[in-house]
């Protein structure tokens, strides 16, 4: 379940130092992605695998100094069960709040994690319009029901935009954004084209373009408290 570690994050869990744990698959291919490594079977295959006992005690070394955990991938969701295993010792074992970062297709595990208060904030990366989904791969009737189930949390949620061309153009974003009210954190972010799985070649947005979309965004949700990552 789990290929990477990192102790100490400043920027991963909004208002906390944590450790971020990676788990590997994702059933997305997103152009943009820049964990290739946790995606493909081909990359994530040559990677030592982490054991739950030796991931835990890393944790509990930490305690004192870390005041959150991330669960990342990959797509964490994929791991069923042992996802919620994991955050039920994270949580109540360690006593550590739980942070999972998501692409929101398995709504039924999202709802049990909220329901048993196993996970204290949640970070969905909503991809593109509708329409546009099946692109990645996905069925976006599964991102809608977690979607509506995470309204009930809205404290407890940051829906993040990442800002990649060809998926976000302008009358995407202007679909999506109507799915998005009543929550209270909205993230975009910059495409970094340095690295990602398959999205070489496209050039990002200008500065000036970041900008239209935030006003795009402050416009169409005035309530919601935006944070920009470009």
């Amino acid at each position: 379940m789990i290929k990477g570690f990192r102790g100490t994050s400043l920027v991963d869990y909004p208002g906390k130092v944590a450790s971020v744990i990676y788990t590997y698959g994702c059933n997305f291919r997103c152009p943009y992605c820049y964990n290739i490594e946790l995606v493909l079977p081909e990359y994530y295959s040559e990677l030592p695998d982490y054991k739950e006992e030796e991931l835990l005690n890393l944790l509990a070394d930490r305690k004192g100094f870390i005041q959150g955990v991330v669960i990342s991938g990959g797509e964490p969701t994929l791991w069923g069960k042992q996802l919620y295993y994991l955050t039920e010792k994270i949580k109540y074992q360690l006593n550590l709040p739980v942070k999972l970062d998501t692409n929101g297709s398995n709504p039924e595990i999202m709802k049990k994690l909220l329901e048993e208060n196993l996970i204290d904030f949640v970070a969905l990366d909503f991809k593109t319009s509708p329409s546009k989904y099946p692109i990645l791969g996905a069925d976006f009737n599964k991102i809608l029901t977690t979607l509506e189930y995470l309204k009930a949390y809205p404290e407890k949620t940051e829906i993040r935009i990442t800002l990649y061309p060809p998926l976000v153009e302008e009358k995407d974003f202007e679909e999506m954004l109507p799915y998005l009210e009543n929550f209270t954190y909205l993230a975009l972010q910059k495409y970094l084209p340095e690295k990602n799985l398959s999205g070489k070649g496209v050039t990002p947005y200008s500065e000036e373009d970041y900008e239209k979309f935030h006003l795009i965004a402050l416009k169409a949700l005035p309530r919601i408290k935006l944070i920009k990552r470009f």
